[in-house]
């Protein structure tokens, strides 16, 4: 049997068909239409069908179940409560892909929960971990003795809406003011980029000489970090505040939830060394001695922890599944 899974995120969606051990065998990805819902999940549908097809498998005959993520919180009964970054509120996930691939054996679920199951079952990540994306957005997962903690309306591990700055707090996606997404996703990366651009001419400069030398540099997340490891300060100072105000968010998270370990997922994390330094000074100085022992780490499924999450949901449920 196979494992279907869609991890439809703030900027990318996949969609692919694992083996029961999480390996990939078949996979698409494209960009993820963030303005109608409907008219995103039926491109989806149909390329995971796509998938499914070049494998010459059937749905409901040889998948275990389908297993899908979306970029905000959702309800035990497969229903998107909100999500921030496409401000989609209250989509009934279950019910369409349901209705579309006629079959019952779906799971949706918050797309860091997923990273964190697919950690627990696939990655060997052991049975008390955080797991917090740094990616569009940020986003959290809690798993404690071996469980993971959904919350009394399922909406557990929303570190990217931890408020971490009060001075100056920035404006959040969600409304809100100095939450950490605000702060430190690769979103808030790139616009603090941008505003360093409009008053430091050396950085400028820099930037113009990089773009003429490489076409393909862009003023983004991953771009400041070609910079900072080049030894550019304005790009060091900016990943250092990301660290810091990530370690704020994560003490908090430990103070509470005492983990062995904290795994970091989405496309910042590949530039952890530029954050670590800030992220455990941070931690020093917020949580208490006995909790902030803990190993910060990258996630070990690595660029692909979302859609290889998204199948581990079935295989946790595959028995359930089979008497639907």
């Amino acid at each position: 049997m196979f494992l279907g899974a869609i991890d439809i995120g703030g900027t990318k969606t996949i969609v692919a068909v694992c083996d029961e051990k999480g390996n990939i065998i078949e996979m698409e990805n494209f960009p993820t239409e963030n303005g109608d819902w409907m008219v995103h999940f039926r491109i989806t549908a149909e390329k995971f069908i796509q998938c499914v097809n070049k494998l010459q498998i059937d749905i409901n005959e040889d998948l275990s179940g389908i297993g899908i993520n979306v970029p905000g919180m959702v309800d035990e009964n497969g229903i998107l409560i909100y999500a921030p970054h496409q401000n989609w509120r209250d989509v009934h996930v279950k019910d369409y892909f349901s209705n579309y691939f006629k079959t019952d054996k779906i799971i949706v679920e918050n797309d860091v929960n997923s990273c964190a199951v697919g950690e627990m079952i696939f990655g060997g990540g052991g049975h008390d971990f955080l797991w917090i994306t740094i990616s569009t957005g940020n986003g959290g997962a809690i798993i404690a003795n071996g469980q993971l903690i959904r919350g009394n309306q399922s909406c557990a591990g929303e570190f990217g809406h931890l408020k971490v700055e009060f001075e100056s707090p920035r404006k959040c996606s969600c409304g809100q003011y100095g939450c950490l997404e605000a702060h430190s996703s690769g979103t808030a990366i790139k616009e603090q980029f941008e505003e360093a651009l409009l008053y430091d001419l050396n950085l400028k400069e820099t930037v113009l000489n990089k773009q003429i030398k490489d076409e393909k540099f862009k003023i983004d997340a991953y771009g400041l970090s070609l910079l900072a490891r080049e030894g550019n300060s304005v790009a060091i100072d900016i990943f250092t505040r990301t660290g810091m105000y990530l370690g704020r968010a994560i003490s908090y998270g430990v103070n509470i939830s005492n983990p062995q370990t904290v795994y970091l997922g989405g496309g910042i994390a590949e530039s952890l060394d530029l954050i670590l330094p800030a992220i455990i000074m941070e931690l020093d100085k917020c949580a208490i001695e006995e909790c902030g022992k803990v190993t910060i780490c990258k996630t070990k499924l690595g660029y692909n922890a979302a859609i290889i999450g998204a199948s581990a949901l079935v295989y946790l449920q595959k028995d359930i599944l089979a008497n639907l």
